[in-house]
């Protein structure tokens, strides 16, 4: 018979005619469709589209109904067919639901801002008149579900012409007015129930004080076992947690920590205002001289310099006019200054080149509007370092010492300013030409410079500043105003050397000279800006920085913290001697002078280090390495200290790492939609899902700028406060992530580096912006919710709270705060009452002072908590702990370490600060606790087992069926994962399932005790021992906490299952029979496939014809929307459901679709290859070349058969699940007998065979050789000992006989059978 290719499917037909064919894919499509089964989730997306195609189905037949009902017709119910005819059947409830929420829901949503004006009735009548008009023919109201027996669609049928008119308008009727009572009873209803859960909760506040208070009390025993396990604690503490790398100041870690992440936030918040700004230029200008537009190429390269003369007239006064001195230098730039923004307003205007109302552009972004901010921003900047730079009356001492020329040239030019960037700088792969570096060589030459008169010299000078070792050189206050301050050229001014600029690749826009060139010139205007202020935002936050960490060290006490930093006084360092050895003492207090080496060991054992003259507040004053280290940025990785060739390696797979981790999140729209679906999940498990959290508006906010940054104009103010206090970051947790592992990666490794320089990344880098701006708005999105949330509950707190009570201070931007300093206690709480007549005292006064911006205590203090409470319970990367963040670099294992552990850490901090408010002695804050904890249990064990529940409702499936799919044939993420049912086959089998655990983040902790419950679980259908439950159920807990942090990386992984020859689930990726190139090119296609980004359209196969190009369910599916294709099978000879395929490409809900059968043929080869491996065991024995005695092999026997049975036991609880799903005898049987599993009639009715005994083998045992004693096997008590293990049931532990020989006498049958093989074995009649 004859075998065809279709479509990559193989057909066996009678012959080769195109008809026979043809009749052979349509039977097989039809067996397809027959055999499988609408999905829940097929049916919600078959009712989202039944929906859509029902509203203008409804409108239409309004006038037809009226016609219908005036002339006796039925042109409705022709109306009726050509709409049913494209709308899709749907099955179930859940399908139903869909089709009503579409239907109904759209058209409310699309009215409801034109009735925002009118009052509430009106709005309600109008609402349920819009209902009333999409209603159609299959729609029925509760009061037909309630009262008629049949529905109004099978009524329709029996009536025609006026009467079916009538009925219709009746139908109508009903809609509208069981819409109007809905609309109106259900706020009342719901709001009501809301309020009496809060009041419950509010009510059980105070019992949960006293539950509280007594986990927090620390009894002496637990007390005593806490002290003994202090170095444990201490290393974890030091390892796991947030700022706990400090070591030696662990009292205040976290305050400590927070200043640190407040120096990082300083700069981004100045960089990133900036960054944006440019970005909305860039945009105008692209649009301004795009096809049709006023502006051309010369237009646009002399706008982007006036833009630059704007920002720094400094640096074009230098360039143009270096001459120039003193006041006609200043006045110069003013004129320059000014002139440039005449030029950029005379490209402004309505009829204008830059013309925004004829643009689109919103109201706000107009680009001299623009510069003018930024100006002001660079001024304001630039006047801090000023400040920062005096000397402070009661020390002295200047916090921040920068050389008196850059004080005089920022002081004499604020707002002018500007600092030139340099191409060698910020590419380490620059490569500066021949041409330019000869140049600068001749220049330098020139210059005559004392100590270079060789060209040797010359060159290493150049080299030297071409290519830093340490690029921080550059990052110096004197390499801010041009000055070298290394190498050779130590002490010249980059400004006097313009080719050695030029050579270094100057990023300025006044080096383009061709108007095509205008792009560039703008891209380097935007870094030049963004340079500028990173620089100025570096050298003040720095100072900020260090002035934090002196004063959180000299309150420290106040709040009942112990100072970090020491003194020489405190470290008793020697004293101080004169010309003739005496000590020397302080003339006004009497005190010795101690002299201040650089480190010294202080009485704990502990060595302590100085910080210099760049430490600015901390000049002189000491503290342990780490700290130190830490603060002055010196401490190094253990990637920076690993030999270079095994660096290379590792960076190589670090790259594999990226390219995986960014191909399936970034680039995955699933992972994308999952990503924004999780976080209601995280303010839900805060109690911030209400109208606290202003969910849209939070969520719309994050998002602005996504496609357009001028769309961030509307929201500048939030979004700079949200910046301010580090909710909004520019990369979200996972993606900074891999930005850091490929950041490392690009570094090192050629390939990535030509590949990151290619025209075809180039072009990328624009396109990734938007996926990892959509990624990163996610996560924006939780912690603003959060924010949102735990202000609105603090300030209820604080109003409602009596003026006595107080509140738990966490805040290290609070601590920092001087006025709030003074409220702090030594348990680290503020008293509401002290802090409203604070707050209230400083507004007054600086209203009354007319200060600018009025200092609002209160609104700070409660921003301020409430972001660092927000920051504890939402994903952050920059709270992850010091030793997840280095894992990410180890390429062999672990996958999104640190999304995994900020889970962890976010609801331990969830439970804690429950805890914490719960415990408080103040009323309002418990009742914060009480939400809050019931947030929490609502999101990981209520949401969970209620939609799991709900799920087996709909479907008609039980939880029976769910466990034995998890137990069996789930993949080994699955098993302790939320597996909801979605569908249903004719006889209620579990066809789909859906991981929620994917949706909802915090299912994550569930995992380690599902794993004990499986271990439970197993042990007791296994009979096992509490012993033996309690230690799988341990291993299992472990298993599943360190699974994401050790667990092989996607690329290694992949690595190593193409090397294996299949993957985890059992799939085959090459046969043995394969050729060596074909096997091969099958590995590297592997790998490929599984680190491809998740967005590509296709997955490479091999067969017998090349390499295949397959195309993916979704695309698939996605074409049958244009070609109307229907029966679509997939290239696995699969069923494709075009609904269901749709919606979970667009929901993030991936279906699983249980492969019983093939699942149980994997299970069957397994225990036949375990079984083997136990036959050969005991083979293994018998054929040992020293004598055993005859116990040894009777006990071997015992053992291996034990093995063999429990390798069985597994094969048939298997089975019995898989019946249990559904799966008929003869499908068990033959997945069984293609496996090869020995007497598998026995194993399917769960009986124990036990392995059969090998005459040959057994004769060669007894025969004596050269090079092997004969051993003495008891083989009439073997054979009895395989009697005695035959027909145990396949349940429960295996029992094992007696294994100490026993003669007796014949009287059993299979004793004679016995008998009778020994005879055959030994050649005796």
């Amino acid at each position: 018979m004859p075998i065809v290719t279709v479509n990559g499917q193989q057909y066996n037909v009678a012959d080769t005619d195109p008809q026979t064919i043809e009749e052979a894919v349509s039977n097989r499509k039809k067996s397809k469709r027959s055999s499988s089964s609408e999905s829940v989730i097929g049916n919600i997306g078959r009712g989202f589209v039944a929906g859509a195609v029902s509203i203008p189905q409804g409108l239409a037949t309004i006038p037809t109904t009226g016609i219908d009902l005036l002339l006796d017709t039925d042109i409705t119910d022709n109306v009726n067919e050509f709409f049913d005819a494209i709308k899709p059947d749907v099955e179930g409830t859940a399908g139903k639901t869909a089709q009503m929420i579409t239907q109904f829901g759209i058209p409310g949503i699309g009215v409801a801002s034109a009735l925002s004006k009118l009052t509430k009735l009106q709005q309600i009548g109008a609402m349920a008149a819009v209902d009333a008009a999409v209603a159609t023919d299959d729609v029925d109201t509760f009061t037909d579900m309630l009262f008629d027996k049949e529905s109004d669609e099978e009524r329709l049928k029996t009536l025609e012409g006026r009467d079916a008119a009538l009925a219709r308008l009746t139908e109508r009727l009903q809609v509208f007015g069981e819409t109007g009572a809905v609309m109106y009873a259900a706020p009342i209803a719901v709001s009501g129930a809301v309020k009496g859960v809060g009041a419950g909760l509010d009510l059980a506040a105070p019992y949960m004080n006293a539950l509280a208070k007594a986990a927090t009390n620390t009894s002496e025993g637990v007390a005593a076992a806490s002290k003994a396990d202090r170095s444990l604690l201490d290393h974890l503490k030091k390892n796991f947690t947030y700022g706990g790398i400090f070591e030696q100041t662990r009292a205040n870690n976290k305050v400590i920590k927070d200043a640190s992440q407040a120096k990082m936030l300083y700069t981004a918040n100045l960089v990133n205002p900036i960054n944006d700004s440019m970005n909305m230029v860039r945009k105008t200008v692209e649009e301004a001289v795009a096809v049709g537009g006023k502006m051309n190429a010369d237009d646009a390269l002399n706008f982007t310099k006036a833009l630059s003369t704007y920002r720094a007239p400094l640096l074009a006064v230098e360039r143009y006019f270096p001459a120039l001195k003193d006041k006609a230098k200043k006045d110069k730039m003013v004129q320059l200054q000014r002139d440039a923004m005449k030029t950029i307003k005379g490209f402004e205007g309505s009829g204008n080149k830059i013309d925004y109302k004829a643009l689109g552009i919103p109201e706000g972004n107009q680009i001299s509007k623009i510069m003018e901010n930024n100006t002001g921003l660079f001024a304001q900047e630039q006047q801090l370092i000023l400040d920062f730079s005096k000397k402070d009356p009661s020390t002295m001492l200047s916090r921040l010492l920068i050389p008196e020329e850059m004080r005089n040239a920022i002081s004499q030019n604020i707002g002018m300013y500007g600092t030139t960037v340099y191409r060698s700088i910020i590419d380490k792969n620059y490569i500066v030409p021949k041409d330019l570096k000869d140049k600068a060589i001749r220049e330098i030459t020139n210059a005559k410079i004392p100590g270079l008169e060789s060209k040797e010299a010359i060159e290493n000078a150049f080299d030297q500043l071409a290519n830093p070792r340490n690029t921080r050189l550059y990052e110096t206050p004197e390499m801010f105003t041009g000055n070298i301050t290394f190498g050779q050229l130590q002490g010249k001014d980059l400004q006097s050397l313009p080719a050695v600029r030029e050579a270094l690749g100057e990023i300025t826009p006044f080096n383009y000279t061709k108007a095509g060139d205008w792009k560039e010139a703008l891209k380097n205007e935007a870094l030049a800006a963004s340079s500028t202020m990173a620089k100025l935002g570096s050298i003040a936050g720095n100072a900020k920085y260090l002035d934090d960490i002196k004063i959180l060290n000299d309150t420290a006490e106040l709040s009942g913290r112990t100072k970090f930093l020491k003194t020489a006084e405190d470290l008793k360092t020697p004293i101080k001697k004169d010309n003739n050895g005496n000590d020397l003492f302080d003339p006004t207090t009497g005190n010795p002078i101690y002299t201040t080496p650089p480190s010294y060991m202080g009485p704990n054992g502990v060595t302590y280090y100085k910080f210099g003259d760049d430490g600015g507040a901390l000049i002189n004053t000491y503290a342990p390495e780490v700290f130190h280290n830490s603060v002055k940025e010196s401490s190094k990785n253990f990637l920076q200290v690993m030999p270079v060739p095994l660096r290379k390696l590792f960076t190589g797979l670090v790259g594999l790492k990226a390219i995986g981790q960014y191909g399936k999140t970034i680039l995955g729209p699933t992972a994308q939609i999952r990503n924004n679906t999780s976080v209601p999940f995280m303010a839900l498990m805060n109690g911030n899902l209400g109208p606290s959290g202003e969910f849209v508006k939070n969520f719309k906010m994050a998002f602005a700028g996504v496609l357009d940054p001028r769309n961030k104009t509307k929201y500048a103010n939030e979004l700079k406060e949200a910046q301010e206090y580090g909710i909004m970051v520019g990369k979200g947790t996972q993606l900074q992530e891999i930005s850091d592992i490929a950041t490392y990666a690009m570094d090192d490794v050629g390939l990535l580096k030509q590949l990151r320089g290619g025209s075809v990344v180039n072009t990328l880098q624009k396109i990734k912006a938007v996926p990892e701006n959509i990624y990163t708005g996610s996560d924006n999105a939780a912690r603003q919710i959060n924010w949102s949330g735990e202000q609105f509950k603090l300030s209820k707190v604080i109003t409602k709270s009596s003026d006595d009570s107080f509140i738990p201070i966490s805040s290290g931007k609070n601590m920092a705060d001087p006025d709030i300093q003074k409220l702090i206690k030594a348990d680290g709480t503020v008293n509401v009452g002290e802090l409203k007549k604070l707050s209230k005292e400083i507004l007054d006064r600086d209203i009354k002072n007319k200060v600018k911006k009025p200092k609002n205590l209160l609104d700070q203090f409660i921003k301020g908590e409430s972001a660092d409470i927000a920051l504890n319970v939402t994903p952050t990367y920059s709270r992850v702990p010091e030793v997840i963040k280095q894992l990410k670099y180890i390429p062999f294992i672990g996958n999104f370490t640190a999304f995994p552990a900020e889970v962890i850490r976010n609801a331990g901090n969830t439970m804690s600060r429950a805890i914490k408010e719960l415990a408080s002695s103040n009323p309002e804050l418990q009742k914060v606790g009480a939400r809050r904890l019931a947030g929490g249990v609502t999101t990981t064990v209520g949401i969970p087992a209620g939609l799991t529940a709900t799920a087996l409702a709909l479907t008609g499936s039980d939880k029976e069926q769910l466990d034995a799919y998890k137990r069996s044939f789930a993949a080994p993420w699955e098993k302790t994962a939320t597996m909801i049912p979605t569908g249903t086959d004719a006889s209620g089998n579990i066809t789909g399932l859906y991981n929620f655990s994917y949706t909802n983040p915090y299912d994550f902790l569930q995992k380690p005790f599902k794993g004990l419950l499986n271990a439970a679980a197993e042990g007791n259908i296994n009979e096992a021992g509490l012993e033996s439950i309690a230690a799988n159920g341990l291993v299992n807990v472990v298993k599943e906490i360190t699974n994401p942090f050790i667990a092989p990386s996607m690329g290694f992984n992949a690595i190593l299952e193409a090397a294996e020859g299949k993957t985890a689930t059992g799939k085959t990726i090459f046969n043995e029979s394969d050729m060596m190139g074909e096997r091969a090119m099958k590995q590297f296609l592997h790998v490929t496939n599984s680190i491809a980004p998740t967005i590509t359209p296709i997955t490479f196969e091999v067969d017998a014809e090349g390499v295949q190009r397959v195309p993916k369910d979704f695309i698939t599916a996605a074409a049958s929307l244009f070609t109307g294709e229907k029966d679509l099978i997939s290239p696995k000879g699969k069923p494709i459901d075009v609904a269901e395929t749709m919606v979970s490409a667009f929901s993030g809900i991936k279906v699983v679709k249980p492969q019983i059968q093939r699942s149980l043929y994997y299970k069957a080869a397994e225990s036949k290859r375990a079984i083997r491996e136990t036959t050969n065991e005991f083979n293994r024995l018998l054929r040992s070349n020293n004598r055993r005695d005859a116990e040894s092999f009777i006990q071997g026997y015992i053992n291996t058969n034990e093995d063999r049975y429990n390798s069985l036991r597994t094969l048939y609880t298997a089975i019995e699940d898989a019946r249990t799903l559904g799966l008929g005898e003869y499908e068990i049987g033959q997945q069984l007998k293609i496996a090869k599993v020995a007497n598998r009639d026995m194993v399917m009715a769960g009986t124990f065979s036990p392995s059969e005994i090998n005459p040959d083998v057994l004769g060669f045992a007894m025969q004596e050789t050269e090079n092997k004693a004969a051993q003495d096997v008891p083989i009439t008590d073997l054979y009895g000992t395989r009697a005695d293990l035959s027909g145990q049931a396949l349940q429960g532990q295996f029992i094992k006989p007696s294994s100490k020989p026993t003669p007796a006498p014949i009287s059993r049958a299979s004793d004679v059978l016995r008998e009778e093989e020994m005879k055959k074995i030994l050649g005796t009649p």
